[in-house]
């Protein structure tokens, strides 16, 4: 399956190679080395290095042992430049397909097959767009609310549990992060349901967002500290594919801190 972001990140890293071999190659060029070529003959076990003019034929000056920073110098520049011609070829080629090649290629192909046999394709280009679509059209169902709990709910009308998960929930829907409240999540040994399933984009992967607000209760407590071995157990962990947030009635969630979480989760997350 191709990836549209990974693209994009792919993109990037070369845009910044080709800044930093640029930065080396100004720094290593010189008047002299301009017209300068490397020249490496096999002499026994070791290597002879000669400097000679661009498009000579003969060996060229003799670099002593004492001057072999030259060699390493002359090496070095035309490295980096065979490089650097390289990560330009590869970026244009990347641009394209990030701009119509791709896209263009994948999609005509499937427009030009009849809509009863495209039904039957599992297409091998999704774009991202396409891809939350598809993962937001998902049905599930979730806890139901016992009779004459608090009533909370967010500014898009979704019903949660506490006032904090008011909080995530708008924040996320305020960076466009896509989720599901409560969805079920099918562990090594149990059933749980996240208080948020996130849609990492650019892994294309989905991320659980467990909020506990009542640490200062210790039953409560228990619970949790089993519930994360659970989803340790399942191959489930902190940074990679968890997000644990805690809070107590002496120490309340900061709104601040979370909305800066939140920032930071969308880039991660590629939104």
């Amino acid at each position: 399956m191709i990836n549209e972001n990974k693209l994009k990140q792919d993109i990037k890293m070369i845009e910044d190679s080709i800044k930093k071999v640029s930065h080396e190659l100004e720094m290593l060029r010189s008047d002299e080395t301009q017209s300068l070529r490397l020249r490496a003959i096999k002499h026994g076990n070791h290597y002879q290095y000669f400097q000679r003019e661009k498009g000579s034929e003969t060996n060229g000056k003799y670099i002593r042992k004492e001057e072999i920073t030259r060699a390493i110098a002359l090496a070095q520049i035309e490295y980096d430049e065979r490089l650097l011609s390289s990560l330009q070829e590869s970026k244009e080629v990347l641009e394209k397909c990030k701009s119509t090649g791709i896209a263009s290629s994948f999609d005509s192909v499937l427009a030009g097959m009849t809509k009863g046999k495209r039904k039957l394709v599992k297409p091998h280009f999704i774009s991202d767009e396409e891809y939350i679509k598809t993962w937001k059209a998902q049905k599930y169902e979730g806890l139901p609310f016992k009779e004459n709990s608090p009533e909370y709910y967010t500014k898009r009308g979704l019903r949660v549990r506490s006032k904090s998960e008011i909080l995530i929930a708008d924040m996320l829907d305020e960076m466009s992060i896509p989720f599901f409240y409560e969805k079920p999540l099918q562990l090594k040994r149990r059933i749980v349901h996240p208080d948020f399933t996130l849609l990492d984009i650019k892994e294309r992967k989905e991320v659980y967002w467990e909020h506990f607000g009542m640490m200062d209760d210790r039953e409560y407590r228990d619970e949790v500290l089993l519930k994360i071995r659970e989803y340790e157990a399942s191959g489930l962990y902190q940074f990679d594919s968890v997000i644990w947030t805690f809070e107590s009635t002496k120490c309340i969630m900061n709104t601040r801190d979370i909305r800066n979480m939140v920032n930071e989760l969308s880039r991660i997350l590629g939104y």
